[in-house]
């Protein structure tokens, strides 16, 4: 068994617990139509669930890498394994260094990135996975 590999699949049922309650009960009922324009594929309650269904994009990234994760910590001889835990390795790095992006082009004046980053979080979740994903190609 590929202890690491099991480890990560924990953190990212932890991280997609958390992805899907933030947005259905912190988010989602929070938003109204009223904000939302209508557009060529519906009226506003069609544009908001557009929101809803990217959202929710991120959440098969999450529960792919769980799969594969356990796949792979139980699967002894599964055919380049290391190679596809090495494309999600990279794939987590660039969501990790996406969500530093996005929090730094987002502040506000006299706002402070290192409060901004601690407040939100889910980069030490990424962080996290990526590390041992990292540690699990090593076994």
């Amino acid at each position: 068994m590929n202890v690491p590999f099991l480890l990560a699949a924990i953190t990212a049922t932890i991280a997609v617990s958390l992805h899907v309650y933030t947005f259905e009960v912190w988010i989602w009922p929070k938003l109204k139509d009223v904000g939302f324009p209508p557009t060529p594929f519906g009226g506003p309650d069609v544009t908001k669930g557009l929101y809803r269904v990217v959202w929710h994009f991120f959440t098969v990234s999450w529960l792919g890498t769980i799969i594969a994760m356990l796949v792979f910590a139980f699967g002894d001889s599964i055919t380049y394994a290391n190679l596809f835990a090495n494309v999600l390795l990279v794939y987590w790095i660039l969501i990790t260094i996406v969500i530093f992006v996005v929090g730094a082009l987002n502040l506000q004046p006299g706002q402070s990135y290192i409060k901004v980053m601690l407040k939100a979080f889910q980069w030490t979740l990424t962080l996290a996975l990526s590390l041992l994903i990292y540690w699990g190609t090593q076994q």
